[in-house]
């Protein structure tokens, strides 16, 4: 068996440092995580300062409120992950660099790797501790919780510290605060610590690479180079994981954006249940520039569907500085037309209540980025148009015809799913310049809706992404549920639906309904609950009488819309089954 402790620079600029983005799990199998709490007396998890109880957190002091999101995290994570060995996440609250615009929220990540451990699935890879232990059946580090934050015997299996001079420093993030709710329902500009504790425990649970994006090495020389989470970085481009590639490849790699993938076939699978289609601006005139083009939709104000709004394009001036950034009110009047605007200044909220307030229909947010979309974070419940980002080269090529006038349709595209490459795989992060602690280790910001191991923490998360969005399916692919054969997320001792059908949408006798095949907590799936009608049903009307009642019962529940309800019994009516 090979071990590697992690020293402690080594660890805090490998993983994922939460970034600031100014601008109901289901419940199967089991795993004890268990919080150490090294922080001293009246301070960190410990602080006494008195505060009132919010969003589900009965906390009354502030260190209480701290430690009971912790522990709601870890009772998240011990639900969705399936392990016999406790997982021990040794925890502290301290004040981390910071300064009145920017700042580090929190890091965590694994105190030791393991590799050709007994269990070990894929021979010279490196596992975190907390997935080693899982995959053996017995903890490799044994012995009582480590004395104090990364100190040593290191029997704990990760670290996890986060920013207590947020909300205390006024020089800190000014204006920011922690909230400590476990409803996700945070005001304003307050930061979401139940989400950042969530996204940081995943990267010590397995969302993470043990390889430099600056040098392409990994722990220790080949074949010991690699890592579980490389067995899956796939770049599309040289057809190879970032285990097969040199160091030199992988540094190429690391900023391959757009084209680098999480190739596990779990994730690949159950992105059309997450994700929504791709935002697109097709351009319909001039006919120099028509086509269709790639765009972010904002986290906030009203959502796009397919061919939403058609209008001509304008360019924003708001008669301040750099007059096309819409930080300021428009001089033009909009009224049915599109705003472009420049990225930069302000956030993207202002831009578009700027733009509504001169008449816009919808917005357009040129990036002023060399590669990628702008994030389009941001909430706002004044927003009543929507808005989108485009990236530098395409908004580029629109606003250079602007002239000579522009027309097209902001919508969804009816084949591309956001944030997947043209092989319906899940892009990671890749920037053209590689980001320390975030680059490869998280999903692409390209996603919508937003997922948890994003490399910033978006407004959009809510109750629905603890951990149960394509995180658990990633887990999955490396082996944190492998007795789980079907692959619908659940251990089959414990699946009432062994050999799901998982598709995207309720399929019957080859009729898709169009409804989403939603996969419930005890493993069985929309369309198992539908087709189970045809292995008793005597004849086809029986079966359609069957299949009524349970989308009268999924509608009842609220699983199913009416319209949905109506879908499923036509397919079934019309199917020749059983």
């Amino acid at each position: 068996m090979n071990v590697r402790t992690l020293n402690r620079s080594f660890l805090l600029a490998l993983m994922g440092l939460a970034l600031v983005a100014l601008t109901t799990v289901p419940a199967f199998a089991g795993a004890t995580i268990v919080i150490n709490n090294t922080d001293a007396p009246g301070v960190g998890l410990n602080d006494t300062t008195p505060a009132t109880p919010v969003g589900g957190n009965p906390g009354t002091t502030l260190g209480a409120q701290r430690l009971a999101v912790f522990e709601f995290a870890a009772q998240v994570w011990g639900t969705i992950l399936d392990s016999d060995v406790p997982i021990v996440v040794q925890a502290t609250f301290q004040p981390l660099n910071c300064t009145p615009t920017s700042g580090t929220l929190g890091a965590a990540g694994t105190l030791q790797i393991f590799a050709n451990f007994p269990g070990s699935q894929v021979a010279n890879t490196w596992y975190q501790s907390a997935l080693a232990n899982k995959l053996a059946g017995f903890d490799l580090t044994p012995g009582p919780p480590d004395p104090g934050f990364l100190q040593p015997p290191f029997n704990d299996d990760i670290f996890a510290f986060f920013n207590g001079a947020i909300g205390t420093d006024p020089n800190c993030l000014t204006g920011l605060n922690w909230y400590n709710g476990l409803d996700h329902n945070q005001a304003g500009s307050d930061i979401d610590l139940l989400a950042v504790v969530l996204h940081e425990m995943g990267h010590g649970l397995g969302f993470a690479n043990f390889i430099s994006e600056f040098s392409g090495n990994g722990p220790l020389p080949a074949p010991l180079d690699k890592d579980i989470y490389a067995t899956f970085t796939l770049d599309e481009t040289t057809g190879k994981t970032w285990a097969q590639m040199t160091p030199a490849e992988r540094v190429a790699s690391a900023t391959n954006n757009g084209n680098v993938v999480w190739s596990g076939a779990n994730v690949t699978a159950q992105a059309p249940g997450f994700l929504n289609a791709q935002a697109e601006v097709v351009v319909n005139s001039p006919g120099s520039i028509a086509g269709t083009y790639t765009a972010q939709p904002a986290a906030y104000g009203p959502s796009l569907a397919a061919g939403t709004i058609t209008a001509d394009l304008e360019l924003a001036n708001d008669g301040t500085g750099v007059a096309t950034d819409g930080c300021e009110p428009l001089t033009n009047n909009f009224a049915g037309r599109i705003a472009v605007v420049d990225r930069g200044a302000c956030a993207f909220v202002t831009k578009t209540l700027n733009a509504q307030a001169a008449g816009a229909s919808a917005v357009i947010v040129v990036n002023n980025q060399p590669t990628g979309l702008p994030p389009m974070g941001g909430t706002s419940a004044a927003a009543t148009i929507p808005s989108i980002g485009m990236s530098f080269t395409d908004g580029g090529a629109i606003k250079a015809e602007l002239g000579g006038g522009v027309n097209a349709t902001l919508g969804l595209s009816a084949t591309v799913l956001s944030g997947t490459s043209s092989a319906g795989r899940v892009r990671l992060y890749a920037p053209t310049a590689v980001a320390s602690g975030s680059s490869i280790s998280h999903f692409d910001t390209v996603l919508t809706p937003n997922a948890l191991m994003e490399p910033f923490i978006n407004g959009d998360l809510s109750p629905s992404t603890n951990g149960a969005d394509l995180t658990r399916w990633a887990f999955l692919d490396e082996g944190w549920m492998f007795s789980d054969v079907d692959g619908d997320g659940v251990p089959d001792v414990d699946d009432a639906c062994v050999n799901s059908d998982l598709g995207a949408t309720v399929v019957i006798d080859g009729c898709d309904s169009g409804v989403s095949n939603t996969l419930f907590s005890d493993g069985c799936t929309i369309s198992d609950l539908v087709l189970a009608c045809a292995d008793g049903a005597p004849n086809h009307g029986q079966f359609v009488s069957c299949a009524t009642q349970v989308g009268n019962s999924l509608n009842g529940a609220g699983a199913i819309s009416g319209a949905d309800n109506g879908a499923i019994t036509s397919c079934a009516a019309g199917s020749s089954l059983p």
